[in-house]
């Protein structure tokens, strides 16, 4: 059932360790990788180098998504200078997306209470403008725009960005560690508002103190309560495991093939 699953989610790999190390072991397992690209690999890579790497995949027939950079980005920002800086390197990943082909681009907002709370209205139009104009360019594709949680304390920010955007290029990418660690709203919370909205899922694990990216299993994260949901309500958004050492990514794997629900909606 292992070998099943590996053909039904997706796999976080960074670019560069793709190009480095797992690129063998993507292509032997046939796994769909989640790639990441951080700003440090924009600045240092060709478009060529980004390009053969997608036609690789590709004439594999593996299915792709991209993660964008998110370290320092303010897609709100206050400081016009960081803010346009901010959407230079989101557009330079959006740029990578006739290459990649990629069925979802993960984003952060980059909303944090503790920043913002005071110029929230500010922050909301000033978001709301950034990513408007990168959906745009989403037209004609088949990829999507996934804003995931991260900072964010309770689901009503993302849902009035998601509303406010009003688009099927835009989806909720719910991310279940980060929803633990950071947030003070129950995960029975977050679903009742943003699963209308839910496109994607990142798995990993964390007993609640750090977001440290367990494997599944390995923490405290109920996610036979969120399979529950997916299944009730019909849900099959693009899954994406998270697990940030290899042999969690195998234990991973091997927790979920364990679990009679998750079967189930993979093969629904």
């Amino acid at each position: 059932m292992t070998s099943d699953i590996i053909r039904k989610v997706q796999i976080c790999t960074p670019f560069r360790l793709l190009k480095e190390k797992y690129l063998p072991l993507i292509l032997e397992n046939r796994i769909n990788p989640e790639i990441g690209i951080d700003g440090d690999v924009i600045d240092t890579h060709t478009r060529k180098d980004f390009s053969d790497m997608a036609s690789m995949l590709q004439q594999e027939g593996l299915l792709i998504t991209l993660h964008a950079p998110f370290y320092d980005l303010v897609p709100g920002g206050m400081d016009k200078k960081i803010l346009k800086a901010t959407r230079e390197r989101l557009k330079q990943v959006f740029d990578l997306i006739p290459v990649f082909e990629p069925l979802s681009i993960v984003c952060h907002t980059g909303y944090d209470k503790k920043r913002y709370h005071e110029v929230e209205d500010e922050w909301f139009e000033t978001a709301l403008e950034t990513w408007t104009s990168f959906v745009k360019d989403l037209k004609g594709t088949r990829t999507t725009l996934m804003l995931e949680n991260v900072y964010e304390r309770t689901p009503r920010i993302l849902r009035k960005l998601l509303r406010g955007l009003n688009s099927e290029k835009v989806g909720f990418c719910f991310d279940a560690g980060h929803m633990v660690v950071f947030s003070e709203t129950s995960m029975d919370g977050w679903l009742k508002v943003l699963g209308p909205f839910l496109k994607e899922l990142h798995l990993h694990d964390n007993d609640g103190t750090n977001d440290d990216h367990l494997a599944i299993g390995a923490g405290k994260i109920d996610f036979e309560y969120l399979f529950k949901y997916m299944e009730d309500n019909h849900l099959r958004p693009i899954i994406t495991l998270e697990a940030h050492k290899e042999k969690w990514i195998w234990q991973s794997l091997e927790a979920l093939s364990r679990s009679e629900r998750f079967c189930r909606i993979i093969q629904s």
